[in-house]
Parts: structure tokens; sequence; C-alpha cells
């Protein structure tokens, strides 16, 4: 848990979650001021430098291996694992678009996915023939419905990390053991996972894990990574080939890929968001990111009970630990609605489809108990 002097701290940090009631984060995270301003000076630099030559040269490897680092350090993972991509569904594609695949072979995944991942599983089974086999994952039945539905045409299991819609964190490890009993390779989206929960890549043994840097790690849009288990590099192609796809260090003939997740690395990449996704990084794990996942999760557990006592919501339960809190509205109360009014009143949240849709609070370390009881008193105005 974090100190009250340290949760005043991070909000003295961060802009827009002291002029609203930021209750977004599973979307965009708030951008802390040293973010900004490292993202500033790195436009000022670039403006002024020309971007070229040794020195532009020199900062763009240094940006890229900062970052890359930054990222290792908040998953529990080697720099050299990990792959720098503009988002979680760039990694979901990386893997889709590499493996090889035969036509009947099978994916298994969640009933409750992202379009980030359903969209790029349903264009694999468009083109590819390869049939998309989804399972219930939600209320603590994952792995036992995951284990069920492995076959000997069974490819890949590719499944959140923590769902979307509720937050409810699915038993990763236990999937991870029963696909790999078979060697059948796991591609977790961990979009609502870093920075949301405690994270180690290495103590978890994941086969693939793709992450956003937009959300619960406060960084600038268009960054992400993708973890790729040493292993799992020979059997996976970069498929997006790009200049910074080989070894280019001088002395080498530039014609071989980079050793490690590096190789899949995507093209282009803002050098300016990549200043700011490492200074977002470093304010993260320098607060603690287990004790700031900690203390999110104990307010969200607090804010489910609220809720709970408002007539006519139907509080999902996320079955543990995590910080969100999501409900099903009455059937004449339109979400979409609610989410338009409550943006009016000052407070971001968001609402889910599905059915039901859902009304979903991301808190972040940052909110305040007081901060949910005003969404809890909005909310119960809405709905009447």
């Amino acid at each position: 848990m974090l100190s009250n002097a340290t949760v005043l701290a991070m909000r003295a940090d961060l802009p827009s979650v002291t002029s609203r009631l930021y209750l977004n984060t599973g979307t965009f995270g708030p951008l802390p001021s040293v973010t900004r301003e490292a993202m500033r000076q790195h436009l000022d630099w670039a403006t002024k430098s020309g971007r070229i030559g040794s020195a532009g040269l020199a900062r763009w490897h240094e940006l890229e291996a900062d970052a890359r680092a930054a990222l290792a350090t908040a998953l529990g993972c080697r720099p050299e694992q990990l792959a720098l991509t503009h988002s979680t569904t760039d990694g979901v594609n990386t893997v889709l678009a590499g493996l090889p695949w035969q036509a009947g072979d099978e994916v298994v995944t969640g009933s409750v996915e992202h379009p980030g991942l359903i969209d790029p599983l349903a264009h694999l089974a468009e083109t590819r023939g390869v049939v998309v086999r989804t399972v219930g994952t939600t209320d603590g039945r994952a792995v036992d419905s995951v284990t069920a539905a492995l076959t000997e045409r069974t490819r890949l299991v590719a499944c959140s990390h923590v769902l979307w819609s509720t937050g409810e964190v699915l038993d990763l490890a236990g999937i991870l053991a029963a696909a790999g009993a078979r060697d059948i390779p796991v591609l977790a989206d961990g979009a609502q996972g870093a920075g949301a929960i405690p994270v180690d890549l290495t103590a978890l043994g994941c086969d693939f894990y793709t992450v956003s840097g937009q959300k619960w790690l406060c960084g600038p849009s268009g960054t992400g990574a993708l973890y790729v288990r040493p292993d799992r590099v020979d059997t996976l192609v970069p498929a997006w080939r790009s200049y910074v796809t080989n070894d280019r260090t001088p002395g080498t003939r530039g014609d071989k890929p980079w050793p490690g997740a590096r190789r899949y690395d995507v093209g282009a990449i803002s050098l300016v968001a990549l200043a700011g996704l490492t200074s977002s990084l470093r304010w993260r794990l320098g607060h603690g990111m287990a004790a700031a996942c900690a203390q999110a999760a104990d307010v969200a557990a607090r804010l489910r009970t609220r809720l709970a006592d408002v007539p006519g919501l139907d509080v999902a339960d996320p079955g543990g630990p995590t910080p969100f809190a999501a409900v099903a509205l009455p059937a004449a109360v339109p979400p979409e609605r609610v989410v338009a009014r409550l943006e009016a009143d000052g407070i971001f949240a968001r609402w889910i489809p599905g059915t039901p849709p859902m009304l979903r609070a991301s808190v972040g370390p940052w909110n305040t108990d007081e901060e949910c009881e005003r969404f809890v008193d909005s909310v119960r105005g809405l709905v009447r």
C-alpha cells in the first residue's frame, strides 16, 4: 500500500487527475507532468539539431534502449526479450502473422476479449482457414474451459490476462501450465495487466505477452511492447520486416535479424513518444509498482461495495483484487448516456459493450475514496 503522502505526490504530478475525476485509466492513463516535459525536451532538441547525424543516431538508439530497459523492469524480464511496438494489438498481430499455420489449425480464446484480439483472430480465420474456438473464461472457470478445449489441432491459446470488461484477473499461470503440458504456446493480452496488477514475466513463463504504453503505464499513445520467451524466438518469423528488423551494428553486414525479441520491433516509433514512455515508466516505478497496484485494488474494492448499495445496479464480482469496478445498469438506462452525463460533470469513466453492457470505472493508485463517493453519488442520480 502507498502512504497518503505518496498518493498526494502522485496526484500533484497528474494535472488531469486534479482537474477532473479520472476513472478511465483502463483506456488512457493520465500523463504525468514529467512525461510532458521529457517529450517537449526531445522535440526541442530534434527541432534544433535536425534529428540526424551521429548525435541524432546515438539519441535514437539511446531512446530505444532506455524504453526497452524501463519496460523490462516493469514487466519482470530482460530487455532483449522485448520488442517495441505501437500498441497491444501490434504485438497480437506480430505473433499471429509470425507463427506457421495450416488450414484446420485451432486457436482457443476467451469469451470476453477486446476487439484488439478478436478482430486479428477473425482475420486469421478468414485468410488462413484457422478455427477459432471460444470458451467461457469468466467467473474463475478459465483454466478448466481452456483445458477442455485443447485438442491435437490446437496451435495457440490467446486470451487476456485481465478482462477489460470487469477487471477479473484470469489464472494465467494455470492456463500456461495446461497449454504447456502439450507444448502449446500462450499469447496473453496484457493491455489491462501491466501497471494494473504486478506482472513478472520471468516467473510467469509466458510464451508471448503484449502490452500498451498508454493505459496503466501512463505513457503516450503509440507505444507498447511484445514479450517473446527466448525459446519461442526461432519459431516466430518476423512478419513485418523493416530497417529495424536486422542487426545493423557497425561491422556487421546487416543481413541477420537481431538476436532475441528486438527483431520484432515495429518501424517508425515516434522518438518523442519513446522519450515520454521512458519517463512515465520511471515515474511509475519510482512510486513502487506493486504497492501502487495494491493501493488501486483496495480503493476499487471499496468502490464496488459502495456501488452495491445503489438500487438497480448489478455489480460484477471480479473474484479477487483488481483496480476495476464494473456494473450492469438498469435495462432502461443507456450506458452511453450515463457516460456522457458523467463527463459533463467532470467524471471520466466508460461503458463496455456486451450482454449486458457495463459501466466501468478503472481506479488508479492516485484516486481517493472521496472521489469514489462522488462517482457513486453521480451514478445514483443518473439511474433513478
